[in-house]
């Protein structure tokens, strides 16, 4: 038998990175490997892990507790300036006792904030913190306040509890079943909510520079934004987005990340790459990441 006919070779364009806020749809959670396959249309070599262990410490002492990724991969649904990526949280199932004696709670509604343990046994808060809704309190998992917040904005759920009839409108929560059933590997719950709309997020776009000088695009997974902010007339609406990305970045976090100039206006990142060392495809093994390297690595996906 001869030789089959010969298939053009098409070059491929030079992978664009970019910088700034834009909205994306969720278009897979905690994908399969199959499901991996569709995504980046080819075959994969490594099956995705998504349980594993972390070891943490913190006023309790260090242990080695049992921990979960999420990864939502995302898509921004433009034909002219296609972006696809990634938002991973990481969820280790213990508590965050700070060095005051403090842990942190969070409520029905997600929102998170510190308290002794006796104010957290009676259900109460001091009289500074009024402000707080007890509401369903519990303590938190690390990382749980961050994930919730990313499902709530996409959701668009209620921001103002007194205009609500029914205050179960705004709840943003994971039942503790759920979580037991994540933490063995069934994300059918999440999925669920996932697909229950056809709202975008908003995320904030950045570029990791890694050692040998590739980059990866990436985004701020700290703090993300309603879908309509993005369009807002308002001078300061991405305030809190640049508070949070300064406040991560004085802690330690997205050192090498790049997230654009402060208008946070999507553009294209003016570095060009070296096309040897900045490849597309994903990694030919899945690695479960640590918690630190949630706080600035995200994998690129689907060119």
């Amino acid at each position: 038998m001869g030789f089959g006919s010969a298939n053009e070779i098409k070059e491929g364009g030079a992978r664009k990175f970019f910088t700034g806020v834009e909205n994306f749809k969720v278009v897979a959670v905690n994908p399969s490997k199959a499901e991996l396959e569709a995504l980046y249309g080819r075959e994969i070599t490594y099956e995705p892990e998504y349980l594993g262990t972390q070891t943490v410490s913190d006023s309790d002492g260090e242990r080695e507790v049992p921990q979960l990724r999420v990864d939502f991969y995302l898509n921004n649904d433009d034909v002219d300036n296609p972006i696809s990526t990634k938002a991973s949280f990481y969820i280790i199932n213990t508590h965050h006792k700070s060095q005051t004696g403090k842990y942190k709670v969070i409520n029905d509604f997600g929102k998170a904030t510190w308290l002794e343990e006796d104010a957290i046994k009676s259900k109460t808060v001091p009289q500074n913190m009024q402000w707080y809704n007890t509401s369903g309190m519990k303590i938190a998992k690390r990382g749980e306040e961050e994930m919730i917040d990313f499902i709530a904005n996409l959701l668009n759920l209620p921001f103002d509890l007194t205009k609500l009839t029914d205050v179960s409108a705004a709840h943003a929560k994971f039942e503790k079943a759920t979580w037991e059933e994540m933490f063995k590997g069934d994300f059918s719950y999440i999925k669920t909510v996932i697909d229950s709309t056809n709202n975008k997020v908003g995320v904030a776009l950045g570029v990791k520079i890694a050692d040998d000088q590739s980059m990866r695009q990436t985004i701020f997974n700290k703090k993300t934004l309603r879908q309509y902010t993005l369009t807002s007339k308002r001078d300061n609406k991405f305030q809190w987005l640049s508070k949070a990305i300064e406040e991560s970045k004085a802690n330690g976090a997205f050192g090498t990340t790049n997230f654009g100039p402060a208008d946070y206006t999507l553009r294209e990142y003016s570095l060009t790459p070296d096309v040897l060392t900045t490849a597309s495809l994903p990694p030919e093994e899945d690695v479960f990441g640590t918690a630190d390297a949630a706080k600035d690595t995200t994998d690129n996906w689907l060119d």
